[in-house]
């Protein structure tokens, strides 16, 4: 019995650290870049207004912030336009 105690007990104590190790681990997505966000009014002078939201370029959650009009849609800006959604990993 004493020998089983000696081979279990440090055998759990490396399978709860790397257990735990892993359950903390925070994944990165290595192709998303964290972008500054613009909303998008057409007709407006100018269309693409800046905001103070970081959104990503990935993910599955549409980036959205209230810049006086409620929750809008983010868009990356490209020139002088604002033509891609941006998307986010995480619920607004």
């Amino acid at each position: 019995m004493k020998n089983v105690r000696t081979l279990l007990l440090p055998a759990f104590v490396v399978l709860a650290g790397a257990g735990s190790a892993y359950a903390s681990h925070i994944t990165k997505d290595e192709g998303s870049t964290v972008i500054r966000g613009y909303v998008y009014r057409p007709g407006e002078n100018p269309e693409c207004v800046i905001t103070s939201k970081d959104c990503d370029t990935s993910g599955t959650f549409v980036c959205t912030a209230d810049v006086g009009m409620g929750p809008e849609p983010l868009y990356q800006l490209n020139g002088t336009s604002c033509p891609d959604q941006l998307r986010h990993t995480q619920p607004n």
